[in-house]
């Protein structure tokens, strides 16, 4: 390895050392900041987490990927069929485990884990109350026909929303350039019987904030996950029933029951470490190839 590409590549770890112990936060979608909720795949609030049904169409391999959580001591994770997770299961002290699906890990609980669990229900109200008051960028009724919303620059944009209401397929459309945030606030209802939400332009699920501060029960229906939604659902009033569908996010309720199939799956944030790495490897790429080129032109010179 020559001078320069040492020199270089100790220039370029010292500007990268800041950003390779932390990573851009699943906590925070725009101003909306999730704490420690942000951390579960699955968070029921003030109920069960009720699965059941073959692993599902859209599974990661896992039919849920990542975190679930249980936060009453009277609530209950109950699994059965194909059904698969990587975990790990947090349950308060008290709730019921019961499942029979296969290599479900093993449930934890403490008086430590009944902290971590109150505080990530307590960060999620918290959440959904912040996320309501916000200044709306638009606002609509109960849209239940296929439509799209749109915005042209990089930004954080707020829709309240009355209801979303799709049968036959029907679409929303979310449409931004990449680093925007949507914040859907949804008042009323979401019923996709089937239906999707799903995004355009660049706009990622983990930039998308579905914050449902309605009672009425959440339902998704319709075969092989014909119902889809592109975005974490916050909803900690109600109870979500996906029966199937596809979630690419978290979903936090007082209650929620999958089956038939349904997929629960986090998309990734890409982190600044991720990008560091690739740059370091560019860098150790092209100095090998200087180093390469100045062998060939020292046995040119030896060789005249």
């Amino acid at each position: 390895m020559t001078s320069f590409t040492r020199t270089f590549l100790v220039t370029v770890a010292a500007v990268a050392l800041p950003f390779l112990g932390s990573t851009a936060t699943a906590s925070m979608i725009g101003p909306v900041n999730l704490g420690t909720a942000g951390d579960f795949t699955i968070l029921a609030l003030n109920g069960d987490f009720q699965d059941s049904g073959p692993t599902g169409p859209d599974a990661s391999p896992y039919s849920v990927k990542g975190k679930i959580g249980i936060v009453s001591s009277s609530g209950k994770f109950q699994s059965s069929g194909s059904r698969t997770y990587d975990g790990p299961i947090y349950l308060h002290t008290g709730a019921t485990f019961q499942s029979s699906a296969p290599n479900t890990p093993s449930p934890q609980s403490s008086a430590a884990i009944d902290q971590m669990l109150a505080q990530a229900s307590a960060d999620a109200f918290a959440a959904s109350n912040f996320a309501a008051s916000l200044s709306a960028t638009a606002t609509y009724g109960t849209i239940n026909n296929s439509m799209s919303i749109t915005e042209n620059a990089v930004g954080n944009y707020v829709f309240n929303i009355t209801a979303i209401n799709f049968s036959g397929g029907k679409t929303l459309t979310l449409d931004a350039p990449a680093g925007s945030n949507y914040i859907l606030n949804i008042s009323t209802g979401l019923t996709l019987s089937p239906g999707s939400i799903l995004l355009a332009g660049g706009l990622t699920p983990d930039h998308v904030l579905i914050n449902y501060t309605g009672t009425s029960t959440i339902s998704f229906s319709g075969g092989a996950n014909a119902s889809r939604a592109f975005g974490n659902l916050l909803a900690p009033n109600a109870h979500v029933q996906i029966t199937p569908g596809y979630v690419a996010g978290f979903i936090i309720a007082q209650s929620i029951t999958l089956s038939s199939g349904a997929n629960i799956v986090p998309v990734p944030e890409v982190t600044p470490s991720s990008v560091v790495f690739g740059f370091i490897g560019l860098v150790v790429a092209f100095g090998s190839r200087r180093s390469l080129m100045a062998r060939v032109r020292a046995a040119k010179v030896s060789a005249s």
